[in-house]
């Protein structure tokens, strides 16, 4: 029985001891995987989308509590600037497609209160079918769709063309543009006042 005893105590022991570890190597970490997914994931994807800034927009980008309709959520609002001033603003958000999840990134214009484009960050659609949300024509089909506009297929009585077998996918990425429209809309404000010394 001690024995026993003795064993459950050294493995506790060697357990938490790696739970401890584990949890510092991944906190000590957390600056490096997070410059890796903002260089590799969503650069390209900002890049793409904020094309014409005169900033990096990756380097300028700000962490922002925003209100959304499950409660508060932290993203980052990527700024871009023309002239010297604030000019349009990105941020990354989700939609559901026939895979899973879909990363969209989606540019707003501050101004004219469009979409300037989308980028595709991540998905796991099907290849040839719904992986060619990420193809530059799919994405085209958003630029200067209006804020008071939803995002829609044609099928649904929008004025986006869905891809042809992959109408899950489109609306997908629908749904994720329609979302980040509405977290710009309802803290259009918040946003301006975050990235003030970028006006």
């Amino acid at each position: 029985m001690r024995e026993i005893i003795r064993m459950i105590v050294v493995l506790a022991f060697i357990g938490g001891a790696s739970g401890l570890f584990l949890s510092g190597v991944r906190q000590g970490t957390k600056e490096r995987r997070k410059l890796q997914i903002l260089t590799y994931v969503q650069g390209p994807a900002i890049k793409s989308v904020l094309a014409g800034a005169e900033n990096d927009p990756i380097l300028d980008r700000k962490e922002i509590k925003l209100e959304a309709t499950k409660g508060p959520l932290v993203l980052d609002i990527f700024p871009a600037k023309r002239e010297g001033r604030l000019w349009a603003v990105a941020l990354e958000t989700k939609g559901k497609g026939y895979g899973g999840d879909l990363g969209v990134i989606v540019g707003i214009d501050i101004k004219s209160n469009s979409l300037i484009g989308i980028g595709i960050t991540t998905h796991k659609e099907t290849p040839g079918l719904g992986a060619r949300v990420s193809e530059e024509g799919f994405q085209n089909e958003f630029k200067d769709i209006s804020l008071d506009t939803e995002a829609k297929v044609t099928a649904d009585g929008g004025s986006v063309d869905a891809i042809s077998g992959a109408t899950m996918s489109s609306r997908g990425v629908c749904e994720a543009v329609n979302k980040g429209v509405d977290l710009f809309k309802k803290n259009r404000e918040l946003i301006l006042e975050e990235l003030v010394g970028m006006r």
